[in-house]
């Protein structure tokens, strides 16, 4: 499963920011032709969109996740109390129907579209067993995962059909009960590889795109300096043993000193992970992201950014550190941006 982080900040729900304890899902489907997830994400990043916001979508050609809110955000996703409840997924349709009238369509290649529901369908198993996990649920426990038409049927969303219209319309067997029943198969599957797997997690390094981005907002001097702390410092920010009158033959020395410096702020991330700190799998962009965050604010405010949070939270709260001597600062903006931009990619 692949989790695309896009939050859609100028949605007017973003801007409310209200938290919900998460109690349930709810599965929806978008009820218009459109497989492309990239779509819906555009159009509803925008302080003109409808007043609707979901936690994520399902992408209909490839099955990526797109979330859009961050998981405890409270979404407009079902005109009802759900909304204070349950987490809501829309998946994708396929833009071989055509819908005629409430509910209904008609498809002109049944084939082209079942590929797109079973791809969206195996991608909200995987994610829905991701969330109960990250929220401790049973997903067969009454009320925890449910449809938008489920919800309706209960009082706590609006008049809509769905994802149930597409399945049932299109005959192809899947029904809400069968899908719970495959999200609690998936959590057993993947609890049953954890116990499996007794090699211990293996530590990130950062990559040569980290190295860069360091590198970039740091600048390079061959001689030794005092920085505005008084410390004294060569290279890339090298501090350990400069004395002064220092001098370095080179940048690709420079290099050197800077990656050897990164082992020890990466280490500080992986620790992160290590303790619990980081509830997510990073991938690698993360990783250096954050190590480079490290390098510039140090282990502190590292573990102060992470504790506790999700992706979309911290890459939303990374944008604060941005002040020197309490007062904003033009290079630190621009650090703390690309850092956000390498973490969300």
């Amino acid at each position: 499963m692949e989790i695309a982080v896009n939050i859609l900040t100028q949605n007017p729900c973003y801007a409310v920011r209200k938290k919900i304890s998460v109690k349930g899902l709810m599965l929806h489907s978008v009820g218009c032709s459109q497989p492309s997830a990239e779509v819906f994400v555009k159009s509803w990043n925008s302080p003109n969109a409808a007043k609707a916001c979901v936690h994520a979508f399902i992408d209909g050609n490839t099955g990526k996740v797109y979330q859009t809110l961050p998981w405890n955000h409270r979404a407009w996703h079902c005109g009802g109390k759900a909304n204070d409840t349950h987490i809501g997924v829309e998946m994708c349709e396929p833009a071989c129907i055509k819908y005629t009238e409430g509910a209904g369509f008609v498809c002109t290649d049944y084939d082209a579209a079942m590929a797109v529901v079973k791809r969206t369908y195996d991608a909200a198993v995987d994610l829905f067993a991701y969330l109960c996990e990250q929220y401790e649920l049973d997903p067969e426990e009454d009320g925890v995962i449910i449809s938008h038409k489920e919800g309706h049927d209960r009082g706590i969303a609006s008049g809509h059909m769905d994802p149930d219209h597409l399945w049932n319309g299109l005959q192809c067997g899947y029904t809400m009960e069968g899908f719970r029943r495959d999200v609690k198969a998936a959590m057993a599957h993947e609890k049953q590889d954890a116990l499996t797997n007794t090699a211990a997690p293996s530590e990130m390094s950062v990559s040569d795109r980290g190295v860069e981005l360091v590198a970039k907002f740091e600048g390079c001097r061959l001689e030794a300096y005092k920085c505005p702390a008084g410390v004294w410092t060569i290279g890339y920010g090298h501090t350990n043993g400069v004395n002064p009158g220092d001098r370095l033959s080179s940048e690709e020395e420079a290099r050197t000193l800077l990656k050897k410096d990164l082992e020890k702020y990466s280490g500080y991330v992986n620790n992160c992970v290590k303790k619990g700190m980081i509830t997510f799998s990073l991938n690698q962009n993360q990783f250096d992201a954050l190590t480079s965050f490290c390098y510039n604010c140090g282990n502190g405010n590292l573990q102060k950014l992470v504790s506790g949070r999700d992706a979309a939270t911290i890459a939303e709260k990374l944008l604060l550190y941005n002040k020197g001597g309490g007062k904003v600062l033009a290079g630190l903006v621009r650090r703390r941006e690309e850092e956000r931009a390498l973490f969300i990619t």
